[in-house]
């Protein structure tokens, strides 16, 4: 995919997550609901939305930074370190959520602890899940 397309594309997304976020306070407006969740998730979309753009005309503003950022994100070094945190994230959301579990067992918070341990399910899932996808791959 050429890389000035893949650019446009972030900032469509940008422009949605305006949208979503605009169009989530004015439901929860119109609704006379007290879901203040709603609402401010809302704001929070449509400011990651204005980030997003805000980055975009940054990156665009020139062709030198254009190819800059393409570097960037294919660069084997940045993709491996990427890659390494990623694993690393994985890791330690697993240890931290086992410690979770286990301490919320401990004082009786199962609701707590099922959640925690459910969320880890889920992930080891999606997982192997990738795992395989990307192993017939190669």
């Amino acid at each position: 995919m050429d890389y000035k397309k893949k650019l446009k594309q972030r900032l469509y997304i940008g422009v949605i997550c305006i949208a979503l976020g605009i169009m989530m306070i004015v439901g929860v407006s119109a609704s006379e609901s007290d879901n203040d969740f709603i609402s401010a998730f809302g704001f929070a979309t449509a400011m990651v939305g204005v980030a997003r753009i805000i980055q975009y005309l940054k990156i665009t503003k020139n062709e030198e930074s254009i190819q800059k950022q393409k570097i960037n994100e294919t660069d084997e070094r940045n993709i491996s370190i990427i890659q390494k945190a990623k694993s690393a994230a994985f890791s330690i959301y697993l240890l931290f959520s086992c410690t979770v579990v286990i301490i919320t067992s401990l004082f009786d918070m199962h609701d707590i602890a099922n959640w925690f341990g459910y969320s880890q399910f889920v992930l080891v899932i999606i997982y192997w899940i990738c795992y395989y996808v990307y192993q017939k791959k190669s």
